[in-house]
């Protein structure tokens, strides 16, 4: 039997605070909920999808693009029909509401704890076998549960390993922790550098930050 997962917000702050994904309270989306897909149960899988959602000015979404897989590609599209679901407050601009993309994630679990080890012990085995996208997975999920500078430090390192070997998503994390300075020195111009990289594959927050000037 599908098991019927009702939107929590906790759920996606404890997942942004993995991918860095900028989500507050306030920006909350109003849902009615998320299914977990059949096969995806039988096979006990399980993971955290981040996307950009284009949010329209009146708060629905008019598309998605997924920017890290959870690694299965069912529980990626799930995440996907139910976000495209819901109705978010819309960003400003001058005080108007305005389209803009909006980086969020979901995580997928069939307990009432996310099992981190478990989900990184998976992504580094698909990491090992040259999944640069699994690689970025680890150094998420290894900053989301970080107790220590040298836990940091790891993480920090294998991100910049994706970033440099063509990670979209990864190339915009890096332009945003230069450009915000989380984990690192403050650098503008190594944030743009990175954004640039970012943008020149299409990924949409970056491209967005370069047009606009704003960090979704």
């Amino acid at each position: 039997m599908a098991r019927h997962m009702t939107f929590n917000v906790s759920r996606c702050l404890l997942a942004a605070a993995l991918a860095g994904a900028a989500l507050s309270a306030a920006a909350s989306p109003t849902c009615i909920g998320f299914e977990y897909p059949k096969d995806a149960l039988r096979r006990d899988e399980e993971g955290a999808t981040e996307l950009a959602l284009l949010v329209r000015a009146d708060g629905t979404v008019a598309r998605s693009v997924v920017l890290v897989s959870s690694g299965y590609p069912d529980l990626d599209r799930a995440a996907q029909a139910g976000f495209e679901k819901c109705v978010f407050k819309p960003a400003t601009d001058h005080g108007e509401p305005t389209e803009a993309w909006r980086p969020i994630v979901y995580v997928w679990t069939m307990s009432a704890d996310f099992d981190t080890a478990r989900a990184i012990q998976i992504a580094a085995a698909a990491a090992a076998k040259g999944d640069l996208n699994a690689l970025y997975r680890v150094s998420l999920l290894l900053s989301g549960r970080a107790k220590s500078e040298a836990d940091r430090a790891k993480a920090f390192a294998l991100l910049k390993s994706a970033a440099e070997q063509g990670v979209a998503n990864a190339q915009y994390v890096m332009g945003r922790r230069y450009e915000k300075g989380h984990g690192v020195a403050p650098n503008l111009d190594e944030a743009m550098r990175w954004y640039k990289l970012a943008a020149a594959q299409e990924d949409v927050l970056a491209v967005q930050r370069l047009r606009t000037g704003v960090l979704p």
